[in-house]
């Protein structure tokens, strides 16, 4: 039997779930180190304009953004206490799902799109420009400051009002920060679904074979 074929697929399974959280943070750490240095500096440098997102924080901040991460972080905790506290004796060697068509299929039925869904997050990832961010905030915290803004507003009699246009843009920026997070958060449910399946068929397999 060579090294491939007694491969046991739930040690597997740990290994790859331990591979793909350090590939994907290493693929993304720009924007979270781009993402941290903004937020450093947000209330310090941007206090008034801090308010006006506070105002609006739930545009972004929602169950449906947060509970998919929660559930990718749990299906790795889960998987880790199972396989190595729960049932450490637990094995699938890969030699046993080729022995039986059935196995494999189903192996292979969810192991395809998992494959496909990690690697599409790993190639696509979006974009943060720090620079063009804060030369808006500092464009935001300005008329926010400064005493222009009650001067035109009392001015052209109220008809133009610069700090509700801040807030009008503030919430209008948020909201659609808030779609892009959804979108992404959409799709990091699918990649859990389908890790999620893929755990299920290795460990029925291992439980009923």
């Amino acid at each position: 039997m060579s090294h491939f074929e007694a491969a046991n697929l739930i040690r597997v399974f740990d290994f790859y779930l331990t591979v793909m959280f350090l590939l994907s943070f290493a693929r993304r750490y720009p924007v979270y180190w781009e993402t941290a240095r903004l937020l450093v500096a947000l209330r310090g440098r941007w206090p008034r304009l801090v308010q006006r997102l506070k105002q609006h924080h739930g545009a972004l901040v929602t169950a449906e953004v947060l509970r998919p991460l929660a559930v990718a972080f749990a299906l790795t905790v889960v998987q880790m206490v199972c396989s190595r506290l729960i049932y450490p004796q637990a094995q699938l060697a890969v030699q046993e799902v080729e022995a039986s068509w059935w196995r494999m299929l189903i192996v292979l039925v969810a192991m395809i799109p998992m494959i496909a869904v990690d690697a599409y997050f790993l190639i696509r990832v979006g974009q943060f420009n720090r620079l063009e961010t804060e030369k808006y905030m500092d464009q935001a915290e300005h008329w926010l400051r400064s005493w222009h803004a009650p001067a035109i507003r009392a001015v052209t009699f109220g008809y133009i009002n610069p700090r509700r246009i801040v807030d009008e843009e503030v919430k209008k920026s948020l909201d659609q920060l808030g779609q892009t997070v959804s979108w992404a958060a959409w799709w990091v449910s699918v990649q859990v679904a389908c890790r999620v399946a893929f755990g299920l068929s290795i460990w029925l397999l291992w439980a009923f074979g």
